[in-house]
């Protein structure tokens, strides 16, 4: 091109007429191109991973829970669609949150104890950076009874357009075994839904004796189920020790220290035997250990509700017998006891004694000790009244382990009575104790 077509070129540029449309739509087409390329760099960045959540606690004993799903989808994030960032990681019944288009997934609830079981679903955790998903919260095993904690929510991450749902309820849990306590139900022995074998005293006055060797010795002891006795239903049991001289003869002709009939129908007894009558003879926890395995095989009973109950030398026996096997037997009473050796320390047990003002027996030989024992407070109690008596609770005790002082004026028996009447007010103490167990 000439010089003069060059200067009339620009000339012609220059002296255009101003077009404002097209100065303006240049003016969008840079602002378009710079907030394009600040979003793009902004959506590249991996989102980060969600922080895990807190575990979630678990009441007792329940299966294991199952993992929870994946949250709800929510919407992409400005500027395209992100990176995908690395899955929080959930604790035990909790979910953390997602990172990047991942859902976090929760863990398994904490498996506890077989039996009993609480339930406690994790909280749902927090969404991840950039995310599309927030994760959800595992759920513990449904168990049986009581109520389990909740876990803690995750932290969340950063920007995210959805949270996770809620968390699905996790598997229920497996019954426990014949000998362990469902919630709110019975320790049930092996012979539960079994024909007895074993030979029943249906006459207290004429008892039947079962024959066992322990040791190389020959025992015997005689047993009463309730007549209407149903093999699906486990029984509380009642092992019964008379005194220095006695046999299975005794207790069971007393009607079982007078609770058969108060029991109506609940308890199985058992009328046990020393050698030739004397509870300082043979090896009685060997025995006993015996008696308990013959009939807890072949009858249903509540194992956690197996009890003692003992009169003078069987009462003393009665407390060597729960000492020395603790968590075996639920409560122990004892009327009188002397003639064996005290034990030196005990479990806390539940303890019921009795004495009278016309024999050589006082709370301090009978229950004092247990009182110490189950930590509570020892204090002189109240003394019964001239042909009366007076049963007294010590203070200070644990709920589970009570021990109360029953003082009458009257001599040495298990079956005492008040002045002017012929039955004894015995059973009316001791069967409320029994039954709140």
């Amino acid at each position: 091109m000439t010089e003069t077509g060059r200067r009339g070129h620009c000339e012609g540029g220059l002296n255009r007429k101003h077009d404002p449309m097209r100065t303006l739509r240049a003016r969008t087409a840079l602002f378009v191109v710079g907030v394009g390329s600040l979003l793009a760099c902004s959506g590249n960045e991996p989102a980060g991973p969600g922080a895990g959540g807190t575990a979630g606690g678990s009441s007792a004993t329940g299966g294991q829970g199952a993992s929870a799903s994946g949250g709800v989808s929510g919407s992409p994030a400005t500027g395209g669609a992100p990176n995908a960032g690395s899955p929080g990681t959930g604790g035990a019944g909790n979910a953390s949150a997602a990172g990047g288009a991942s859902a976090g997934s929760g863990a398994a609830g904490d498996a506890a104890a077989a039996g009993r079981g609480g339930r406690g679903a994790g909280t749902a955790g927090s969404p991840g950076a950039g995310a599309n998903a927030g994760g959800q919260g595992g759920a513990s095993a449904a168990g049986a009874s009581g109520a389990g904690t909740s876990g803690d929510a995750g932290s969340p991450g950063g920007r995210a357009s959805a949270g996770g749902a809620s968390s699905t309820a996790g598997s229920s849990s497996t019954a426990g075994s014949s000998s362990m306590a469902g919630a709110g139900g019975a320790a049930q022995s092996g012979g539960c839904g079994k024909a007895p074998t074993l030979k029943n005293s249906t006459s207290n006055s004429n008892p039947s004796a079962i024959k066992l060797s322990v040791a190389g010795t020959d025992r015997e002891y005689a047993i009463r189920w309730p007549d209407n006795y149903d093999n699906t239903h486990p029984y509380r049991l009642i092992l019964d020790l008379h005194g220095y001289g006695g046999s299975y003869k005794e207790t069971a002709g007393e009607n079982y220290f007078g609770l058969w009939t108060p029991s109506n129908g609940s308890t199985i007894f058992i009328a046990l035997s020393a050698v030739g009558g004397d509870w300082k003879t043979g090896d009685n926890l060997a025995y006993v250990d015996a008696v308990l395995k013959a009939v807890e095989a072949d009858l249903c009973i509540d194992t956690s509700r197996v009890m003692l109950e003992g009169f003078s030398q069987g009462a003393a026996e009665s407390w060597q017998l729960g000492c020395s096997r603790p968590g075996v037997f639920r409560a122990v009473v004892g009327h009188s006891g002397g003639g064996v050796t005290n034990p030196k320390s005990c479990d806390p047990i539940p303890y019921l004694g009795s004495g009278g003002l016309q024999e050589s027996v006082t709370q301090t030989t009978q229950t004092d000790q247990f009182a110490k024992w189950n930590g509570c407070t020892v204090a002189t109690l109240p003394k019964a009244p001239t042909g009366g008596h007076a049963c007294t609770n010590y203070t200070g005790c644990p709920a589970e382990a009570p021990v109360r002082w029953c003082n009458y004026d009257g001599p040495h028996t298990p079956l005492p009575t008040d002045s002017g009447t012929s039955s004894s007010w015995m059973p009316s103490e001791t069967w409320p104790f029994f039954s709140q167990f």
